[in-house]
Formats: structure tokens, C-alpha cells, sequence
């Protein structure tokens, strides 16, 4: 069920927002904070001549204070979310995944310089890191909020690939294999890699999540994607008046989707795990 709807999410995403064009910017200063599922009859009219009233509504989930539509928002705040939760675990499964197996593989003074690096970027705290080094660029795009994140976050699956890669290069599978003249780059790539990436499977499952999470606290702050571009970031960044006018759905409906996303690629990594963890079989 949490797969079916991580797809729906996912697909209405990508798919709806290339039909909508602009309308998640259009204003209409004449109707502002439009009230959600606020219905009304529309005639209309069928080949020969049939009239049928239909409940209708032009904007289903509401408008904000500009009269934006914010159903058209949320869809396309959902895209910039997922793309960034989706580049920047690429982003850490190249950085990490190449850092954590040099250093697990090959150890002495490689290991200990990379592990001292990665302790001190687990040190730093996080997002003030992430928010500092965007602010030095001078202006927040998407581009340079994935390469921020990926360059910052790499290091759990960095340290997780090492210990991997520690455990591994002992087996005597590898043994064998380097004893019949295999060059380190066939051990790595044709006995190692493929049986140290059911955890990594599942670490970078679960670490979609907490990118998407991650963007979604940078934008409340305001060094996510500037606006008009929406992401559900920045949709929940214009909380106070709303609340304060007693218009809730602007703040509940990016709400929902991002704990529903959230929740349902968790359970997704759960699910993973289990499956690929042979206590469980």
C-alpha cells in the first residue's frame, strides 16, 4: 500500500505539472484564501443537445493570500522536493559509496584521513552548515542546494560502505579470488560491491526521506528554492498569517503530503530491509 501511493505521489508529480504550465503562479488578487472543496453547479452541455449539471470547482484545494492556486502548488512543490531527495541520494551514494569502499578496501593512511574527515563533518551541525555555505553563493538554486546536501550528508553511507568493504576484504571468497591473481578492481567490483549493497539498498531508501525532510526545514527557514517556485519547503514557511486569519488548509495540505511521503518511503525502507535480511526469511 505505502508503494502504491509513493508511486501516485510520485507519477502526479511528474506527470500533472507538464499540463498545468503556469498556473501555479497565476494570481488572482480578487480571490484570495478561496476556502478548499468549495463546490458549485456547472451545465454542461453533451452531443445532442443534453444538459447535465455537474458539481464543479476551479480550485479544489483552495488559493492562498495572492489567490494562487494551491493544488497546482503542492503538485509542483511535490516535484522539487523529490528532486532534490532523489539527486542528492545519488549524490551520497557516489561520495560516499567511492570514499567508504577506498577506505575500507585499501585502510592504513587512506582509512584514517577519510574517517577523520568524516568525523569532522558529523561534528558540524548540519543544517547550519548547509544554510551558511548556500547563503556563500550567494542566492539558493536547485542545483547548488543538491550539491550542498550531497557534499555534506555522504558520510553515513560513506561509513557504512567502509564497514562493509572491512568485513568483506577478509572473506575467503576474496581470499581466493586475489590468491588466483584478480586485480583489486575485479575484487571490488565482481565479489565485494555486489554483496556489501543490501544495507546500502536500504540506507538509501531510508535517506530519501531525510533529504526530502531536510528541504522541507531549509525552506521553512527560506534557503530552499526561492519563490514563486514552490516546494513544500517554502509552502509552509507562510504559516503566520494564515493561521493567524484561521486558514489552515494553506499550512495542513503541504503538511500532510510531506509526512505521507515521508512515511511511506520509511515503510518502503523497512520493507527492503526485511526482505533482504535473512533472520527474517
Amino acid at each position: 500500500m505505502s508503494l502504491g501511493i509513493l508511486l501516485f505521489i510520485v507519477a502526479t508529480a511528474m506527470i500533472v505539472p507538464t499540463f498545468q504550465g503556469d498556473l501555479y503562479r497565476l494570481q488572482d488578487y480578487t480571490h484570495p484564501y478561496g476556502n478548499p472543496f468549495q463546490f458549485y453547479s456547472h451545465a454542461v452541455t453533451l452531443p445532442g443537445g443534453l444538459s447535465v449539471t455537474l458539481p464543479w470547482t476551479d480550485h479544489l484545494l483552495g488559493t492562498d493570500a495572492l489567490g494562487r492556486d494551491e493544488m497546482s502548488r503542492l503538485i509542483r512543490g511535490a516535484r522539487v522536493s523529490l528532486t532534490v531527495g532523489l539527486l542528492a541520494i545519488l549524490g551520497y551514494l557516489i561520495i560516499g559509496g567511492v570514499l567508504g569502499s577506498l577506505a575500507g578496501f585499501y585502510g592504513g593512511w587512506l582509512d584514517n584521513a577519510l574517517m577523520r574527515l568524516t568525523d569532522v563533518i558529523i561534528a558540524m551541525p548540519f543544517i547550519l552548515v548547509v544554510i551558511a555555505v548556500t547563503a556563500a553563493f550567494g542566492g539558493v538554486s536547485l542545483t547548488v542546494l543538491v550539491l550542498v546536501i550531497a557534499a555534506l550528508g555522504w558520510f553515513e553511507i560513506g561509513r557504512l560502505m567502509r564497514a562493509q568493504f572491512l568485513v568483506l576484504r577478509e572473506s575467503e571468497f576474496v581470499q581466493a579470488a586475489r590468491a588466483l591473481g584478480a586485480s583489486d578492481i575485479r575484487i571490488i567490483f565482481r565479489h565485494i560491491v555486489p554483496n556489501s549493497l543490501a544495507p546500502i539498498i536500504v540506507s538509501a531508501t531510508l535517506g530519501v526521506s531525510g533529504i526530502i525532510l531536510l528541504e522541507a526545514a531549509l525552506g521553512f527557514l527560506g534557503y530552499s528554492i526561492p519563490p514563486p517556485e514552490p516546494s513544500w519547503g517554502n509552502l509552509l514557511s507562510d504559516y503566520e498569517e494564515p493561521i493567524l486569519q484561521g486558514h489552515l488548509y494553506i499550512v495542513a495540505f503541504p503538511a500532510i503530503a510531506l509526512v505521507t511521503t515521508a512515511l511511506c518511503i520509511n515503510l518502503i525502507g523497512d520493507g527492503i530491509r526485511d526482505a533482504l535480511d535473512p533472520r527474517q526469511r
